[in-house]
């Protein structure tokens, strides 16, 4: 049996988790928090196990608002009904997932910006591929205000939060640049 000062971080969180009294009383299971099986989980996913640890504070928290209150938290219907509110506000998730997640944020800024900027080539009578390339380079650095965000998320919810705040914001510019240069390369086409 190991000590306590002999556990890795992962293998500390994973001891902490399973000794507190709602795990061993069986709430977490009861509430389908996921917070359970931690067997699964490898000592060294810190990201994540931080993750599940904040997660059972917040289940803490609100079992204990909850027996307060004066409901019976032995009851599986009680504690079916609170992991669904505990769940609904964001699932776990690997740092591999945020960090693809910001990637994907990247690169798909970076093709639009392309695209559009890329579009001004053809009214300018220049190169599609050389404006694109500016276009990728601005959609880089638009990019960089939200990716690194991204990245450092611990649930999907918080990520989509971020992703609709950050199109709300830079998707209109880009849709806007691509239409006026469209207009703009048609009337070109037309008239010169």
């Amino acid at each position: 049996m190991k000590k306590v000062e002999d556990l890795n971080k992962g293998e500390f969180i994973k001891a902490e988790l399973i000794s507190r009294p709602n795990a061993t009383n069986g709430k977490y299971r009861a509430g389908q928090l996921g917070l359970d099986n931690l067997a699964e989980i490898k000592d060294s996913d810190i990201f994540f196990l931080e993750t599940l640890q904040m997660k059972a504070n917040l289940a803490d928290k609100m079992i204990a608002e909850a027996e307060s209150q004066g409901k019976d938290t032995t009851d599986r219907n009680v504690m079916k009904e609170l992991g669904e509110k505990i769940n609904a506000l964001g699932t776990p998730i690997h740092k591999s997932k945020s960090i693809m997640s910001a990637i994907f944020i990247s690169l798909q800024s970076m093709a639009y910006y392309g695209i559009a900027i890329g579009i001004w080539g053809l009214v300018f009578k220049k190169s599609f591929l050389v404006f694109s390339f500016y276009g990728v380079i601005a959609g880089l650095l638009i990019s960089l205000t939200c990716a690194p965000v991204v990245a450092f998320q611990r649930t999907k919810e918080r990520i989509r939060i971020i992703v609709d705040g950050a199109s709300g914001l830079w998707g209109p510019i880009v849709i806007i640049i691509s239409i006026v240069g469209l207009i703009a390369w048609a009337i070109r086409l037309i008239f010169f």
